[in-house]
């Protein structure tokens, strides 16, 4: 039977395809656990939990096959010793800092944790990297950016004295010695990664003139704080991979999206453009829409919308765009269904 701490509040569940995470490399791995230690606490790896304390100075932290893809021992390190801090030295002695994780009695302090993992981790980048990948991950993610602030949650004077107790004491110091100790080896991996002939998302290099802030599949957005991202490198649980603007570019480079000469989302890449029996362009443009049942599309040209130009053209305009169905309105150039349906006519990779 596998024990889950309180610190932790990982489930056990269905396989999922996570995003690997950029945390989970040795030498991150290394500088938490050293980290531990000067706290007094020894590390050690086990199969029978995810993360845990023995209240002995002892933390346990899931080996390989019990962590998820998108788990790191940095961040379920951190995890630990925040949960620590909330706690205060009276608790340290008890096993799991004294929490239960059978019922919902320490939630709040749960959210204590999180805010204070924001609060110290922020400063140096890395608020998002180091969050839960747990249930409470959707609390963390809403959090604002000042989180030490007063807002009427109860876990929220919680993190402001376990702030305020490593502040007070050497905690503070190596906590954050160790956030910028990781940052800094990030950015190195992403040298090295390079140096090998491979852009930090995965993928080989590409044009040496362009970065990846250049490219029609980054965006900034994400799960909680907003981060620059690659759409190309997004993984099955629909999350892409973290960039930065002036990085190098990677071979699935492209320039923005001119909807003039791709019209992917107009031909073959889809097969119907539903409508709304309310949306304008049902008696803006009746010759357009045609009814099949309950149900009103544009009309199309063999595989393409009718409203589309003429073939053999391939600066594609819209007949009506002016009125324009909804769908349309709402369909993002360089959005993920943008990516999707220039892959569908070979158009991406």
């Amino acid at each position: 039977m596998l024990v889950v701490s309180v610190g932790a509040t990982q489930n056990i569940g269905p396989m999922r395809t996570l995003n690997p995470s950029p945390l989970a490399i040795p030498a991150v791995d290394r500088i938490w656990i050293d980290a531990a230690r000067e706290l007094g606490f020894a590390v050690v790896r086990t199969p029978n939990a995810y993360a845990s304390s023995d209240g002995a100075g002892g933390i346990g932290i899931g080996t390989h096959e019990i962590l998820d893809a998108d788990d790191a021992v940095a961040q379920l390190i951190f995890h630990e010793l925040c949960h620590a801090l909330v706690e205060g030295p009276s608790r340290r002695q008890l096993p799991d800092w004294g929490l239960d994780n059978s019922g919902g009695g320490d939630v709040v302090r749960e959210y204590a944790c999180l805010r204070l993992q924001a609060h110290l981790a922020g400063p140096c980048g890395l608020r998002e990297l180091m969050a839960p990948t747990t249930e409470y991950r959707s609390y963390h993610d809403r959090l604002p950016a000042d989180v030490l602030a007063s807002d009427g949650d109860p876990a929220t004077g919680l993190a402001r004295e376990a702030a305020a107790r490593a502040e007070a004491s050497s905690w503070g110091a190596i906590i954050a010695r160790a956030l910028s100790a990781t940052a800094a080896s990030l950015q190195s991996a992403e040298m090295h990664a390079e140096a090998a002939g491979k852009h930090p998302v995965g993928f080989a290099l590409g044009p040496a003139a362009e970065t990846c802030g250049g490219c029609a599949w980054f965006y900034v957005g994400g799960r909680g704080p907003a981060v620059a991202r690659c759409r190309q490198a997004q993984g099955g649980d629909g999350v892409a991979r973290r960039t930065r603007a002036e990085l190098g570019a990677c071979d699935r480079w492209e320039a923005p999206v001119d909807c003039r000469t791709c019209g992917a989302c107009c031909r073959e890449a889809y097969h119907a453009v539903s409508v709304s029996m309310r949306d304008p362009v049902v008696w803006k443009q009746p010759k357009l829409v045609v009814r099949h049942g309950p149900r009103f599309e544009i009309l199309r040209d063999g595989d393409r919308c009718a409203a589309l130009g003429s073939r053999g053209n391939e600066h594609y305009t819209c007949a009506i765009y002016d009125d324009r169905p909804q769908a349309c309105r709402d369909f993002a150039a360089g959005g993920r269904h943008c990516l999707d349906a220039r892959r569908r006519v070979g158009l991406s990779r």
